[in-house]
């Protein structure tokens, strides 16, 4: 009688208590219609209310799926989604008041951002902490109306939704079963002590369900489903139904709240112009520590002449340093020590951050259109022509003050410097200034330095971060949820040598974050590793544990041993396999989608990954690739067993970590190698294939491969076929394959009687890339039978003939370049070469002048003029003297010149510069002071592992000699030999010709003073360039 009693008495208090709360209900309606039209971006806020200890499976499900879902999609709609949970990061010494004005405060934010919060309350069984008059200061009672009685829990809902009947809250119910299904020695989690607990959860239940309509009062059903062993709490299974609701309820309401603005179409422009604003501002929002470097750069944008270029390691903080570059030039006259861009066109590109940004191409058209300069029907057709169009205007004094922030230039994605940076000028014009980033010491990095030359470049590295900055990163990343670090467990985390990196300390904040366990936060950043690539390595295990396992592993596996990444579509069809090799599923699933990874499971791969990937777009425009390089690192070590040297300077070896020196990898490279063989796609099969085949070692494939007239074409450069070549090199030195493989094409086609033009274009391409490769006597046969084509069958062309001619004359060239001196018995076999050129030049001269016809009159007659130098070296003859030669060579070396740099051809013209240098005797100043100019041009054009750098520092290495300085001769003809290996590979002609040098008695004498330590010496400097 006295229990029934006492539970009676209990009932009315509760009764009390909610009527009394019934009376703080407003009833004035809501003066603002929650319809907000906006343009740029919105912040959304999510507060997460209930008790902790017994809902964290369903917090972890949020945090780890249903609001990472969330944010994508509200990313989308320019929309940052912010979730307050605050399981953690009150700190455990702080006052109760202080306690509860956390809690509410964070909703007060919420009404701030977005008038009624977007609030999600959870109720089960415990009520949670109730406080008492003297936890409540009357400052705090009166300003948050407190209900005595109710527990924190309660006042968050009332404050959060149940005055106002807020439209943007939702309550989870989750039924009692499941306290069945649980061990009887963790029932103590879902089951509060408090003997009134069960009425005022039931009362609560009630109320809500009276308060709000059925659609946003829910109940839902899971199991008991094991315990964490890491965090030993309780899982549970079966919260699908929750996730689902939660999701749709969430994006329909900021959906309604927040529309999208579709009435206006933007043209693809404007639409990349509007993400790399979105970019532009989020990055720039909050950037601390970075004041001194940002203002150098201001100021140093008042030379514009001056290119400027940000370097630092991986993670530094680049990106948000060029953000807020931009965003300041964009804002004049907010400070008065900023110089003024009043008036300034402002163009930036951050490449990597948005769905086709890594493409130069694109990004040259885009600038383009926003200058002015061209429109949809004038817009250059390929890339040479918008690279040529962006150089001429970048350096026309007419053109309007611009300042042009480009970011990660590393990250674009050509892999050869040269022709990725082409579209720079020599020189800018006043009006414009260029401010580049890139990670330090990497090809692009090396290559723009050698190209400008310190003297005409500002190079700004960025430092570590200090301490008192890295404090307030870890406050505004963690404030922003609601959370903050004690004093010790700051202390704890800041002690990390790596957390002077902000993408260490913003990986490390992410990771504390969204760890639920209060109790265990000081542990889990003593756990962080103290590097970067091993705090990725960390972090992989968590996603493989949370987001899919072995397809998570296969995703970065393969887009690390991609050359490129890979298209979505791409690595879906390769996932997709691979599950089936895992999945012992049926027969019927298999047939019915026997070859994609079904969408379901890619989500959840894709959810634990999302953050280090590039943005590829909605439709899987782009590519899947890792956002930063830190990330490639982690996937070698971990995945590929790669011994990479870390930021700390040791190895996994050199720590005692376990490796059995299998190369992981190939697998990997394998399951790449099998997908594009059969690639419909070809310019995706042509960039991946091949180098795939080259990883896995495997010959006979690649021969194939290379044989194939698609792919040839792609590969095939009159100039140099550089890569086509590095390809076969891979098979043999020799080009024997190569040949063999070529020789059976071009058989295989004159037998199939073929259409007699595209038989002779066969056989020249053959032939000039036998002449590329020194293969001279099947170029020879092949040009032969190509030139009495042309007389027989098709009308002597030309074109075609002026291009078959010139490559006679090339083979001539290239015959010369391969002895060691030029010889008077030699005279017969440079005479047809000049024949053939001259022919060439007049037969040129008659066709329609174009762009085209004048790039290949000028490469004839610069190669002209060397042929009529190794005449002139020879003695002449009657039928053409030395003063006749030295006139020709003059004259023709000018026109070349004039050429080039009327076109801004900057690697022919540095060609032409040295084939000029050979009209001056060899022991001339002047003779040297060309070679060198050639060499400055040469390394801005294509840097240092090219073809024609190997015959510039040959050339130098036989002033030197003729000067009888044999030690700095010997310097020079070891560059040649190291260069030469790597241009041609160590079978070459040319590799050949540079080796017999050193073997002279003079240079061998050089190579036993230095204990054979000589040619390594240079090998250093030639790979990092340094040939000072």
């Amino acid at each position: 009688m006295e229990n029934a009693t006492s539970s009676l008495s209990d009932r009315d208090e509760i009764l009390r208590q909610w009527e009394e709360a019934e009376r703080t209900i407003e009833v004035a309606k809501l003066e603002q219609k929650l319809v907000i039209k906006r343009t740029g971006w919105k912040t959304v806020r999510i507060f997460v209310s209930s008790t902790f200890k017994d809902f964290h499976p369903e917090r972890e499900v949020l945090v780890k799926q249903v609001f990472p879902d969330l944010r994508a999609w509200c990313s989308s709609r320019r929309i940052h989604l912010v979730e307050c949970d605050l399981r953690w990061g009150v700190p455990k010494d702080t006052a109760s008041e202080d306690t509860l004005r956390i809690c509410l405060g964070e909703l007060d934010r919420c009404y701030a951002d977005n008038i009624m919060p977007f609030f999600l309350n959870m109720t089960s069984e415990r009520c949670g902490w109730v406080p008492v008059k003297d936890d409540v200061p009357e400052s705090l009672s009166n300003e948050y109306h407190w209900i005595f009685g109710l527990s924190v829990t309660e006042m968050e809902i009332m404050h959060g939704a149940y005055r106002r009947d807020n439209p943007n809250s939702l309550f989870a119910i989750r039924e009692d079963t499941f306290v069945e299904t649980v061990p009887d020695d963790r029932k103590d989690d879902f089951v509060d002590s408090n003997p009134i607990a069960p009425q005022k959860t039931q009362m609560l239940k009630e109320r809500l369900h009276d308060r709000f309509p059925d659609e946003r009062v829910f109940s839902y059903s899971c199991n008991f489903a094991g315990i964490d062993e890491g965090t030993g709490k309780v899982n549970l299974d079966g919260l699908e139904q929750f996730c689902q609701k939660v999701f749709e309820f969430f994006k329909g309401r900021i959906e309604d709240q927040y529309p999208l603005d579709t009435s206006t179409k933007l043209d693809p422009y404007q639409v990349h112009k509007e993400q790399q604003e979105a970019f532009m501002k989020s990055r720039s929002a909050v950037v601390i520590g970075r004041d001194e470097v940002i203002d150098r750069i201001t100021f140093g944008l008042r030379n514009p002449r001056y290119p400027i270029l940000l370097v630092g390691a991986p993670g530094s903080g680049k990106s948000s340093i060029m953000a807020r570059i931009a965003d300041v030039c964009g804002r004049p006259g907010q400070s008065k020590k900023m110089v003024s861009f009043d008036g300034c066109y402002i163009f930036y590109h951050f490449v990597g951050a948005v769905p086709g940004s890594t493409d130069t191409e694109n990004m040259l058209r885009r600038l383009l259109r926003e200058m002015d300069i061209c429109n949809d029907s004038n817009m250059p057709k390929d890339f040479e022509e918008a690279a040529q169009l962006v150089r001429c205007v970048l350096a026309n004094e007419n053109t309007r003050r611009t300042v042009l922030i480009i970011d990660a230039l590393n990250q674009l994605d050509d892999a050869d410097p040269s022709v990725m940076l082409s579209w720079l000028p020599r020189e800018f014009s006043p009006s414009v200034t260029c401010v580049l980033s890139t990670i330090t010491d990497t090809p692009t990095h090396r290559f723009f330095v050698e190209s400008k030359g310190e003297d005409a470049l500002e190079v700004h590295r960025v430092s570590a971060l200090d301490m008192k900055s890295r404090k307030e990163i870890v406050d505004e990343v963690l404030g922003q949820y609601g959370k903050k670090l004690d004093k010790q467990q700051m202390s704890q985390l800041l002690s990390k040598v790596s957390s002077e990196n902000p993408l260490w300390l913003s990986i490390a904040c992410e990771e504390i974050r969204i760890f639920g366990v209060f109790e265990q936060v000081t542990e889990k950043i003593d756990s962080l590793e103290d590097n970067l690539p091993r705090l990725l390595a960390q972090v992989f295990d968590r996603c493989e544990k949370e987001n899919g396992g072995n397809l998570l592993v296969a995703t970065v596996c393969l887009l690390e041993a991609s050359k490129t990444g890979l298209l979505e579509v791409e690595l879906l069809s390769i996932l997709g396999g691979e599950e089936q090799t895992d999945d012992e599923g049926s027969q019927e699933r298999r047939e019915s989608s026997p070859d994609v990874l079904p969408a379901m499971k890619w989500a959840v791969v894709y959810r634990g990954l999302r953050s280090f990937l590039r943005p590829f777009g909605d439709s899987g425009e782009g590519r899947l690739d890792f956002y930063h390089r830190s990330l490639s690192k982690a996937v070698r070590q971990k995945y590929f067993n790669q011994g990479v040297e870390e930021e700390d300077g040791e190895t996994g070896e050199e720590r005692g970590e376990v490796n059995d020196d299998v190369d992981k990898s190939l697998p990997w490279h394998k399951k790449l190698a099998d997908h594009f063989e059969h690639d419909g796609h070809i310019d995706r099969k042509v960039e991946e294939y091949p180098y795939q085949l080259c990883k896995i070692n495997d010959k006979e494939r690649l021969a194939v491969c290379l044989s194939e007239w698609e792919i040839f074409d792609k590969l095939y450069n009159p100039d140099y076929s550089n890569q086509l070549l590095a390809y076969w090199r891979n098979i043999d030195d020799t080009y024997t394959k190569m040949g063999t493989c070529y020789t059976m094409k071009i058989d295989g086609l004159r037998a199939s009687s073929p259409n007699q033009g595209i038989f002779s274009q066969r056989l020249f391409q053959i032939a000039k890339l036998y002449v590329q490769s020194g293969l001279f006597e099947k170029a020879r046969a092949l040009l032969d039978e190509a030139l009495q084509l042309e007389k027989d069958e098709l009308g002597n062309r030309p074109e075609n003939m002026a291009d078959i001619l010139d490559t006679y004359g090339e083979l001539c060239v290239e015959t010369l370049k391969r002895q060691q001196f030029v010889k008077e018995l030699q005279r017969e076999d440079i005479k047809p070469g000049i024949k053939y050129r001259r022919e060439s030049v007049e037969l040129r001269k008659t066709l329609e002048e174009c762009p085209q016809q004048k790039y290949k009159l000028g490469l004839t007659l610069m190669k002209l003029s060397f042929n009529l130098n190794a005449w002139i070296a020879c003695g002449g003859d009657e039928t053409l003297s030395i003063s006749e030669a030295e006139t020709l060579h003059k004259d023709y070396i000018e026109q070349a010149i004039n050429i080039f740099e009327e076109t801004e051809d900057v690697g022919n013209l540095a060609e032409a510069i040295m084939t000029k240098a050979l009209i001056y005797p060899r022991r001339d100043a002047e003779h040297l002071d060309l070679i060198l100019y050639a060499e400055r041009l040469c390394r801005k054009a294509y840097g240092m592992e090219c073809k024609l750098m190997t015959r510039i520092v040959r050339n130098i290495g036989i002033y030197y000699e003729d000067q009888k300085d044999f030690k700095k001769a010997y310097e020079y003809f070891v560059d040649c030999e190291l260069l030469s290996i790597q241009v041609f590979g160590e079978n070459h002609p040319s590799t050949i010709s540079a080796k017999r040098t050193l073997e002279e008695p003079v240079y061998q004498s050089i190579d036993r003073y230095y204990h054979g330590m000589g040619r390594k010496i240079r090998a250093c400097k030639v790979l990092s360039s340094d040939l000072s």
